[in-house]
């Protein structure tokens, strides 16, 4: 019986044939691929041993061919979208998670509540990220993973506002309109109505709807063609909602703002299978959504 070959092997190979600049351009992407905030040309040098004339021409090169972006904001290096759709064809969420992450925690540090993420797939809305407070409120049964009661909570209803209306009315021949609390809406034509007011608003709300005395503050995230990608939101006692909603929307939907820079930053278009599954070309999404 013929045993299997690994299909990646590392060949012995002398040193004399192996290109330099390659195996240092490769050690700024594995470095890069680390720091998902980025790193400056002095600190890529740093950590690396190198040059600080050879990692500027190094960068520079793979900023040319588009594995690499220096980000406007914080002028620091990091990886575009690129890797992840030479490897998969599409970025993985994984990807998009390490990098709205930080958008995440930033918001949770900003407004001392409860912040989360979650992520449209094409077929499910995902929760892929908290970043808790230890002033605010958890909302227990929420969970990296979880993926019902969408339609009662402001992540949900962030992701729901922007999908195409056959994407919608596939969501919701899968998913119940179970009831929560007394609050949340079970009628998928009384929340079309609601969608629509989240559409022209920028934000959607929870108020108690998902679980007594808990209000939620969400907001979408738009990938690189401005299609719907993913939502963030936070989660507050209804007491305090009452008090600091008109401070903490606006901050919310900056949140959302910076997350969505972040991908037209690193090229990224999400989900893609989604999309055409439902005939929505990148262009047309790139206009109804914005």
């Amino acid at each position: 019986m013929t045993v299997p070959q690994p299909l990646y092997k590392k060949r012995s190979t002398p040193k004399s044939d192996l290109i330099q600049s390659v195996q240092r351009a490769l050690r700024i992407l594995e470095l890069l691929a680390q720091e998902a905030s980025g790193l400056s040309a002095k600190q890529v040098s740093l950590r690396l041993g190198l040059h600080l004339s050879t990692v500027y021409h190094l960068l520079n090169t793979l900023m040319d061919a588009g594995y690499v972006v220096k980000d406007p904001d914080t002028l620091l290096f990091r990886l575009s979208g690129k890797i992840g759709y030479t490897v998969y064809g599409v970025p993985t969420s994984a990807q998009l998670v390490r990098q709205l992450t930080p958008h995440v925690q930033a918001l949770q540090e900003e407004t001392k509540e409860t912040a989360y993420l979650s992520l449209w797939d094409g077929q499910e809305i995902v929760l892929s990220a908290i970043a808790e407070s230890p002033l605010s409120v958890r909302v227990k049964s929420l969970t990296v993973g979880y993926t019902a009661g969408n339609h009662a909570m402001a992540l949900g209803k962030a992701i729901l506002a922007h999908l195409p209306e056959e994407a919608l009315q596939a969501y919701f021949l899968t998913h119940k309109m179970e009831a929560f609390t007394n609050n949340t809406c079970t009628d998928l034509n009384a929340l079309r109505a609601l969608l629509v007011r989240v559409r022209a608003t920028g934000y959607s709300l929870d108020i108690e709807e998902f679980l007594p005395d808990v209000c939620c503050i969400g907001a979408p995230i738009f990938d690189a063609t401005g299609a719907i990608a993913a939502s963030i939101a936070i989660s507050l006692p209804r007491s305090r909602y009452d008090v600091r909603r008109h401070l903490l929307i606006p901050k919310v939907k900056e949140a959302a703002a910076a997350a969505t820079r972040t991908m037209h930053i690193l090229g990224y278009m999400w989900p893609p299978d989604a999309q055409r599954t439902f005939g929505q070309s990148h262009e047309h999404a790139g206009r109804h959504y914005r």
